[in-house]
């Protein structure tokens, strides 16, 4: 009898388990917990050790190229004295596993645990700390090279696909996607003017909103963690995340959002030059965001079902792109 095709698949916890028993040289596991379902999955590792992060990553998402180019990330960093969560060897030296399964092939890499606690940013210390922290990111990759691919964080990325999915599920309402067709069309001039006079370009983490991703400790030091979603792009983009979060977090408060904004930004040209030109493409990066993240839920809306994004999710979105001035 024909198997019939799966798109999504969840590993057994008990064979995952006896998998890292038989390939890591921990001492005694006590306990592996499914801890969150998201673009992957991922999992805590309790051993008379410590704790650690197993990552499973979906076979539809993330190629062995593609990971290992994230691992070289984060091994480059954590040479050049940034805090991050590392991978971590197998018995035979190796960090990524292969699971075989009906979809296809899932690869699993093993995580440091990133010391600290995750808090929402609503003090300008804590800002500027974050900006200090992601400045220190940018500058320590700028030579950072790697032999594996991994796709840039572009025009493709951040505007053609996202556009064509959300099409895809706004069939039933093309005139509102046009108009959000034609607000993203406006975008294109002013940006492709802040590309041509120059914008930072290298290594982002992709996905740096501070509320999750990033453990602070007692003694004011912090972690950063999960850059499943790195890799080359335009710096104004990286640090365009933070500004949406704050803007999103704070009720869209603008006092709020410029006193932490501004105190990001202070924290940031402690360590790295940022260029005004930066700065001012970043208001252009926050709606671009927002179209990827619209596009993205639509996406996972396939694994985790589309009860969360029907009419009422799209006329959010809507009134987002009438309101948003750039």
């Amino acid at each position: 009898m024909n198997s019939f095709p799966v798109t999504y698949s969840l590993l057994s916890r008990q064979a995952l388990l006896a998998h890292i028993k038989n390939n890591y040289d921990f001492q005694e596991t006590v306990h592996l917990k499914y801890f969150l379902r998201g673009m992957n999955d991922t999992y805590i590792l309790e051993t008379g050790s410590g704790k650690y992060v197993f990552r499973v990553y979906r076979a539809d998402r993330r190629n062995r190229s593609e990971i290992a180019f994230e691992l070289d990330v984060l091994n480059y960093l954590n040479q050049n004295d940034v805090n991050v969560s590392i991978p971590l060897a197998r018995k035979d030296g190796t960090f990524i596993n292969e699971f075989w399964v009906t979809e296809g092939v899932k690869h699993g890499v093993m995580f440091s645990f990133a010391e600290g606690y995750e808090k929402p940013i609503h003090t300008v210390e804590d800002s500027y700390l974050f900006g200090q922290s992601v400045a220190h990111l940018h500058k320590v990759t700028e030579h950072f090279r790697s032999e594996h691919a991994r796709e840039n964080l572009d025009l493709e990325y951040l505007i053609d696909r996202p556009l064509d999915i959300i099409k895809l599920h706004m069939e039933h309402r093309l005139e509102d996607y046009h108009f959000i067709h034609k607000r993203i069309s406006e975008l294109k001039e002013p940006l492709a003017n802040k590309i041509e006079e120059g914008l930072d370009w290298g290594i982002c983490h992709g996905d740096l909103h501070g509320n999750t991703n990033a453990a602070f400790t007692e003694d004011g030091q912090l972690a950063h963690y999960d850059f499943d979603i790195c890799g080359y792009g335009w710096r104004a983009y990286d640090i365009a995340e933070f500004r949406l979060a704050r803007e999103i977090h704070s009720g869209h408060d603008k006092d709020e959002v410029e006193r932490l904004w501004q105190a990001f930004l202070n924290g940031y040209r402690q360590v790295r030059d940022l260029s005004r030109n930066d700065v001012e493409a970043v208001s252009i990066f926050v709606v671009l965001r927002q179209l990827w993240l619209f596009g993205l839920c639509f996406t996972e809306a396939e694994m985790i079902g589309g009860a969360d994004f029907d009419d009422g999710f799209i006329d959010s979105k809507i009134e987002y792109f009438r309101k948003v001035i750039f």
